[in-house]
């Protein structure tokens, strides 16, 4: 399973969290503040185009997530206590629940091609600069 905390705070994170359960998923994208390093801002994709449609949820401050003031998506609609259940469980979440980076790396956004980067999420780049060369 994808880690959560690392890969969201990564700095251009898109991800699907899919309940086989519920058959219910929402993909998000978690982006890094350019001038304040310790802000997220975490939007959720509402439409068909997977690059422009996405609407502002919140942000994550260190590793507090807080629903927008600004946000046009209510903090009661299921895509918004989602991300929010997620967050706060991103350390136990259950084996049942599928989470898919969709194919760019966390880090710097870019196409993933190699069978490990593909796995991991992360280019081989950013891989060795995230956890030193190994």
């Amino acid at each position: 399973m994808l880690d959560l905390d690392t890969f969201a705070l990564a700095g251009h994170a898109i991800f699907t969290a899919h309940n086989p359960a519920t058959g219910t998923r929402f993909t998000y994208k978690v982006s890094a503040c350019d001038d304040k390093p310790d802000l997220y801002f975490v939007a959720v994709l509402t439409g068909p185009n997977n690059e422009e449609d996405y609407a502002y949820l919140g942000t994550i401050r260190g590793t507090t997530y807080a629903h927008g003031r600004k946000s046009r998506i209510g903090a009661d609609a299921p895509s918004a206590k989602a991300f929010d259940w997620l967050w706060r469980h991103r350390d136990r979440l259950p084996a049942s629940l599928d989470l898919h980076h969709e194919g760019r790396c966390g880090r710097c956004g870019r196409t993933l091609t190699t069978p490990n980067s593909c796995t991991r999420g992360y280019g081989e780049e950013c891989w060795e600069k995230m956890h030193g060369a190994a």
